[in-house]
């Protein structure tokens, strides 16, 4: 989770400077008219429309939590690498397909993203794990307008466009190695079998979750198979943070 989390939020900050760029890009830069620029503003939004159906039909085969997780970059890389593309095009009309698949992308990645907090977050604090993702999310956007912003008085806007595109490659790369890691590890937990419980006291038992099939999948539902299953929270008490509640029983909000 705490991966998914940072890797969206800091690829939106890096990509995030295009909605301020691009309007300088597309009426200056490549002179398109305030038409074409309604157009191609639209297009990101209309991608997100098959992309998330798409998407949705997809997820339903990705029983694997780690699978998620790498749709997740898969989608975020899509995006960036529609930003980098934009920096080459020589007219405005180019950046109408671009954006379609760039809203795809991010479509996408809210699906993935979205369905992945609600198998691994206990149901309990549902509204506390969704909540802290939509602000890393918008705390990345904001920071992307405000490096567009700073650095568009300095740097013409198609340099801009190509650079917010590559560090948003350049970031998910960097994730590529964290998220294999935090992957297998789970792997490794399952291969060791399950843990005994542990006594903790004369008047307290310790139960471990029921093995079988699960519907939707072998991980689907549970962050970790073959974990105990920790207790359910009572109303009034104190639970820790969402990202490293792993183990308990679970059941959009990226912005372009």
């Amino acid at each position: 989770m705490l991966v998914m989390v940072a890797s969206t939020a800091v690829v939106i900050a890096a990509v995030g400077g295009i909605n301020v760029i691009e309007v300088f890009f597309i009426r200056e830069t490549l002179n398109g008219s305030a038409t074409t620029y309604g157009l191609v503003g639209a297009a990101w939004m209309a991608g997100m429309l098959p992309g998330g159906w798409l998407a949705a039909r997809l997820a339903r085969r990705l029983d694997d939590d780690g699978a998620l997780v790498r749709a997740v970059l898969i989608a975020l890389a899509g995006c960036s690498l529609m930003v980098l593309l934009a920096a080459l095009v020589p007219t405005a009309g180019v950046l109408v397909p671009l954006w379609l698949v760039a809203g795809a992308a991010n479509a996408g990645e809210n699906v993935f993203a979205n369905l992945l907090i609600a198998r691994r977050v206990p149901e309990a604090m549902h509204a506390r794990a969704y909540a802290s993702f939509g602000a890393a999310v918008q705390g990345g956007s904001m920071t992307g307008y405000l490096l567009g912003g700073a650095l568009l008085t300095r740097v013409s806007p198609r340099p801009l466009i190509a650079a917010a595109g590559a560090a948003g490659l350049l970031v998910v790369l960097v994730f590529v190695p964290v998220v294999a890691r935090a992957v297998r590890r789970p792997g490794r937990e399952r291969s060791a079998g399950p843990v005994p419980p542990q006594s903790t006291g004369p008047e307290r038992e310790v139960t471990t979750a029921p093995e079988g099939p699960r519907p939707g999948g072998t991980d689907a539902g549970l962050a970790t198979p073959g974990r105990p299953a920790g207790p359910e929270p009572e109303a009034g008490d104190t639970v820790g943070s969402w990202l490293s509640a792993s183990h308990a029983r679970g059941s959009g909000t990226s912005s372009s």
